[in-house]
């Protein structure tokens, strides 16, 4: 798979997960923490809205990435995204295992967010080989 369509299915797959906590935030908190209330529920929907930023903001630096050329820039990128999206799938599937969380969605998404950019980054790896 092209690094470029990998950071295109990466933009919009955070693109929904942003909008999703833009536009729902108490759901989203209901969801993932339902024996929370009164303070702390209102803490964390707050919370929500900062991470959906970060999200919006790799969102856009992801986006433009995609027009990097050269192969070992993108092997870099590619490199980079693997680690860092499977860092953030096994945290939140622990968190799952372990009860403190219910992140299905996010796990789902970061996992195929880490498969692809490793799938790129193999593919990259080959290329580089040949030359």
């Amino acid at each position: 798979m092209k690094p470029k369509t990998t950071l295109t299915i990466t933009a919009f797959f955070g693109f929904v997960f942003s909008l999703v906590m833009f536009v729902a935030p108490e759901f989203i908190t209901r969801e993932q923490f339902p024996n929370s209330e009164g303070q702390g529920f209102a803490d964390l929907v707050t919370v929500r809205y900062a991470i959906a930023s970060l999200i919006l903001a790799l969102v856009i630096i992801t986006y433009h990435l995609r027009n990097i050329e050269g192969l070992d820039f993108q092997g870099n990128i590619m490199r980079g995204y693997t680690l860092a999206f499977s860092v953030i799938c096994i945290t939140t599937l622990v968190l799952q295992i372990l009860g403190k969380i219910s992140a299905v969605p996010p796990i789902v998404g970061t996992g195929l967010v880490a498969a692809l950019s490793f799938i790129s980054w193999l593919s990259l790896a080959k290329s580089s080989d040949k030359n």
